[in-house]
């Protein structure tokens, strides 16, 4: 519910509550003050009637007195009139209506608590020769009654046009406040979503608790506007100077990877044969043997993981630059396993490994998409599959179709990856001790991921059999048009 409803319904009933209680309070009054009048009425008509019984009863003449009595009731709308001796014995009895002359009177009960619609009053009266009697008068209660209902009636109208009165003013009122915390909220929930699109609104000259609210929203979002704009140029001016820098390094790094190629070979041609031959090497803790072939192999390793970091680096710079793909054609997902375990096959000999591809009898359909980008991922999936399988091990290529889908998935037979850091192994410069399955700086698998979710795939990772990690992505078939 709305506040300027929730306002709206508190005041009409809080509103409601006071005219309410004062109506009923008026009203009761009202009632009170009739039975007032009536009780004084009665009594006196009550008392004058008592003197025509005293004047009628000094002469005996109770016929005279029963004539009177009679009159009297038919022209003033008397319901009863008795007359008793002091035995109780009725000696005049008049009613406007025959039935009531078999009634019981009951005199001394109170206006308020009358049942029958006659209230009683009870007077002494002298009776001359017979002595001391009583006189009792009966007054019909009903218009009295019609006339405390009128009033009732007039009472609830009044608290209904009040009622609808204090609602009118309370739905102004909070449709008023509703109105400017409306224009307000949304903005304050579109705030942390793209504090770039904030613009201020307009503060009243008043100084409620709305202005102010609204004064610090405009506050807010000018500071949240002006740190965003500003990590926004930092964040830049960072990603620039990186990209500058890794771009700088692919030179040296490309003369250093010529020059020891050119070295391994002028050494070779100097051992004659091609070979380069084995030396030993005296250390002060005794004699250890090593190789030339070694020192190039170890130099040519760290070089081409340097490169392959500042590849990734560039190539993950490019990505986030736009939101689409560059390039787009299909690609045959099992011609890109087979080359990829081609071109591995001499780096897992060279450690003892073996490389399998597994390949369903009917080749999977085509994808869609950038193939240097998913040569990429499936390069670097086999690359820290073979950096992490230990000698002797076996590192598998798949590829499958699936309903909708093609997923390709590379397994090694290394320790795995723990459940706890399997949900961060995607992000940027993540580091842990996983016994070596996260390595360089971070940006492999966060290439892998960033590259499959552009070609609108999933990526992932599972058990694999025996043991080892199998990483895995999905992507869709060549029909649906990727946009660019």
């Amino acid at each position: 519910m709305r506040l300027s409803h929730r306002l709206t319904l508190f005041f009409s009933l809080f509103g409601l509550a006071i005219a309410g209680g004062l109506q009923f309070n008026h009203v009761r009054e009202l009632r009170y003050e009739c039975y007032g009048v009536a009780r004084t009425m009665a009594e006196g008509t009550a008392t004058a009637v008592r003197d025509l019984v005293e004047d009628q009863a000094r002469s005996g003449n109770f016929k005279l007195l029963g004539r009177n009595l009679e009159e009297l009731v038919r022209q003033s709308g008397i319901a009863q009139v008795v007359v008793v001796d002091h035995a109780g014995r009725r000696l005049v009895g008049r009613s406007d209506n025959p039935d009531l002359l078999s009634r019981e009177p009951h005199p001394g009960a109170a206006i308020e608590s009358v049942t029958d619609g006659i209230y009683d009053v009870e007077q002494e009266v002298n009776l001359g020769s017979r002595g001391r009697g009583s006189i009792i008068i009966g007054f019909h209660m009903t218009p009295l009654q019609e006339s405390l209902h009128q009033i009732a009636v007039q009472g609830v109208r009044f608290a209904v046009m009040a009622f609808l009165a204090i609602t009118m003013l309370a739905w102004l009122f909070g449709t008023h406040f509703g109105l400017r915390l409306e224009k307000l909220v949304p903005r304050i929930e579109a705030l942390p979503k793209d504090p770039e699109a904030f613009r201020p609104i307009r503060v009243d000259a008043s100084d409620d608790e709305l202005s102010r609210l609204v004064s610090a929203y405009n506050n807010l979002g000018a500071t949240l506007k002006r740190e965003m704009l500003l990590r926004r140029e930092l964040e830049r001016e960072k990603q620039e100077l990186a990209a500058m820098l890794v771009h700088d390094l692919k030179t040296p790094l490309t003369v250093i990877r010529s020059g020891l190629a050119l070295l391994q070979e002028q050494i070779a041609d100097r051992n004659g044969d091609g070979k380069t031959r084995i030396r030993a090497v005296k250390t002060n803790g005794g004699a250890k043997h090593g190789t030339k072939e070694r020192t190039f192999e170890l130099l040519e390793m760290s070089t081409s993981r340097l490169h392959r970091m500042v590849e990734d680096v560039l190539q993950l710079a490019r990505l986030e630059e736009v939101s689409g793909l560059r390039e787009r054609a299909p690609v045959d997902v099992a011609a890109m396993v087979a080359a990829c375990a081609k071109d591995f096959a001499l780096v897992v000999a060279d450690r003892k490994q073996k490389i399998e591809v597994v390949l369903p009898k009917t080749p999977p359909p085509s994808v869609l998409g950038d193939p240097t980008l998913l040569r990429r991922v499936l390069d670097n999936l086999t690359h820290n599959a073979v950096e992490h399988t230990p000698t002797g091990g076996t590192i598998t290529l798949r590829a499958a179709a699936e309903p909708g889908h093609v997923k390709v998935s590379v397994s090694d037979s290394g320790p795995g990856i723990p459940q706890e850091a399997r949900a961060h192994l995607f992000r940027k410069f993540f580091q842990r001790d996983l016994k070596r399955h996260v390595g360089n700086v971070g940006l492999g698998l966060a290439l892998c991921e960033k590259v499959v979710t552009r070609h609108q795939g999933t990526i992932g990772i599972e058990d694999a059999k025996p043991h080892g990690a199998c990483f895995f992505f999905t992507l869709p078939l060549a029909e649906p048009a990727l946009p660019l």
